[in-house]
């Protein structure tokens, strides 16, 4: 079996989590001249069938996208529920919360991480239905999380049961 990670040679994101999003936009705009390149959200409940800690959960959030040539940088503001997002800003206050990779298989990438003894934190769906998302506990190792992304146009083709 594959054990790589990384299905490209790129990290696609680093995140920040934060209690108050216009504020930030409007600091990191005025810190690059950008403008969010994508404003919006955690997918609705039905849509998300979001995993925290092993069980089903309604998480939310909103966010926006600084798109960069080599990596994109986002940032989110938790709902008020529990959420990977919502405990780290409670733990820690704003700040770096995970730097994402992009997959083509995120089930076989994350029993990778998993079979290393880092838990998967949270799971859901993406707003729109074109890809999902994980993050694992890699906190004591990195100091944040990381998350996988897969898109459904990219993802490898799945075997048949």
């Amino acid at each position: 079996m594959d054990k790589r990670l990384l299905d490209e040679n790129a990290i696609m994101q680093i995140c920040f989590v934060t209690d108050n999003l216009e504020a930030s936009l409007a600091w990191f705009s005025d810190l690059t001249g950008m403008t969010p390149s994508h404003i919006g959200k955690a997918a609705d409940h039905a849509e998300a069938q979001a995993i925290y800690h092993g069980k089903p959960a309604e998480v939310s959030c909103r966010l926006a996208i600084f798109s960069f040539d080599n990596i994109d940088v986002e940032f989110l503001e938790p709902g008020p529920e529990r959420s990977a997002w919502r405990d780290l800003l409670e733990q820690k206050g704003p700040g770096v919360h995970h730097i994402a990779f992009k997959t083509r298989n995120l089930t076989k990438r994350g029993a990778y991480l998993s079979g290393k003894g880092l838990a998967e934190l949270q799971r859901a769906e993406f707003d729109g239905g074109h890809g999902r998302y994980a993050y694992y506990d890699t906190t004591k190792a990195l100091g944040i999380q990381i998350e996988l992304l897969e898109w459904n146009d990219d993802r490898e083709a799945q075997p048949k049961l």
